[in-house]
């Protein structure tokens, strides 16, 4: 529908679709009227199904197998070798025994980038801050071969039974969930090798999935969320081994929880951000009043109408002394 329009001034676009203005205004001096527009009509439509095949239950070969046996037609995504984009499915996808049993996780495309830029490896202690549902923690699990081990740490008691429950589902037996407020796991003097920080955040990236965000964040929340997300990310940086790695990742297009975030960090501790090597656009070094350290260029956006996927940021660093 919005495709047969020409729609030339990006804010009567926005208002029609139901955003603040202050949004409009931001993604603009981000990104441009012209791209504006591409992102505004994109977030309108519905994300293909992703689903991550789980090589921890049955060899991808067999998982394919039983999809197939069942109709449903699903193509391969070139960047992300467990990945399956479901092209057509007579049935609800996460309504089959092999969902049930734990063959496959529904999960956005461009959440599976976070894991896969953090490389875990069978012999480390990895840490995930802010872990419910679970998609990153069994992923890691996954690139572990369920060995080594992962402390899955939530806050909400609510989210951390979804998170055990797939962790269950999954087949998933290298992990230790924790029930706390992750600013607080320096008390237990845990080191970890690797740290995956999927901030909560605003959740611009991800309106395609949810249009009530909108509406739902005033400007105002972005400066709570940039206070929460520098502070866990101090954390883990504390928590972290020298040499150790973390990825800071949120489904959030704004500057203040990303870049601003990650500029306070560079300043005021020992890390140093490492160049991410998938081809994405990289960060930005300037916004609004905001100029931020050259370095941020070696992390990445996903924006959803260049990706057809969710929303992220993703920065990568590593600790040089403890």
């Amino acid at each position: 529908m919005l495709d047969e329009v020409s729609y030339t001034d990006v804010y009567d676009l926005g208002n029609k679709l139901g955003y603040l203005p202050y949004m409009i205004q931001r993604f603009v001096e981000l990104i441009g009227e012209k791209e504006t527009i591409e992102l505004l009509k994109f977030n309108e439509k519905k994300l293909k199904t992703v689903i991550r095949l789980n090589n921890l239950k049955a060899q991808f070969s067999e998982i394919e197998f039983l999809l197939l046996q069942k109709k449903i037609v699903f193509k391969r995504i070139r960047e992300i070798p467990e990945a399956r984009e479901i092209v057509h499915s007579p049935i609800s996808i996460g309504a089959t025994i092999e969902y049930l049993n734990g063959y496959y996780m529904v999960q956005g495309k461009n959440s599976m980038f976070p894991p896969l830029i953090l490389d875990p490896k069978p012999h480390e202690i990895i840490g995930d801050f802010a872990a419910a549902p679970g998609g990153k923690t069994t992923h890691i699990a996954q690139l572990m071969k369920n060995k080594g081990k992962i402390i899955s740490i939530e806050r909400s008691k609510r989210r951390c039974t979804a998170l055990y429950s797939n962790i269950i589902r999954m087949g998933v037996q290298n992990t230790i969930v924790i029930n706390t407020d992750a600013r607080d796991i320096v008390k237990s003097k845990i080191k970890f090798d690797k740290i995956l920080l999927d901030a909560p955040c605003s959740g611009s990236g991800v309106i395609i999935n949810d249009p009530s965000r909108k509406t739902s964040k005033k400007e105002e929340d972005l400066a709570r969320y940039s206070k929460l997300q520098t502070e866990l990310l101090d954390t883990a940086i504390q928590t972290l081994k020298e040499g150790g790695t973390i990825v800071y990742c949120t489904c959030s297009l704004e500057p203040e929880e990303n870049e601003l975030v990650i500029d306070r960090v560079l300043k005021d501790n020992d890390i140093k951000l490492v160049d991410i090597l998938f081809s994405f656009e990289r960060g930005v070094t300037k916004f609004a009043n905001y100029s931020f350290s050259p370095e941020l260029k070696k992390a990445v956006r996903l924006y959803p109408h260049k990706t057809n996927g969710e929303g992220f940021f993703i920065a990568k660093m590593v600790k040089e002394s403890g």
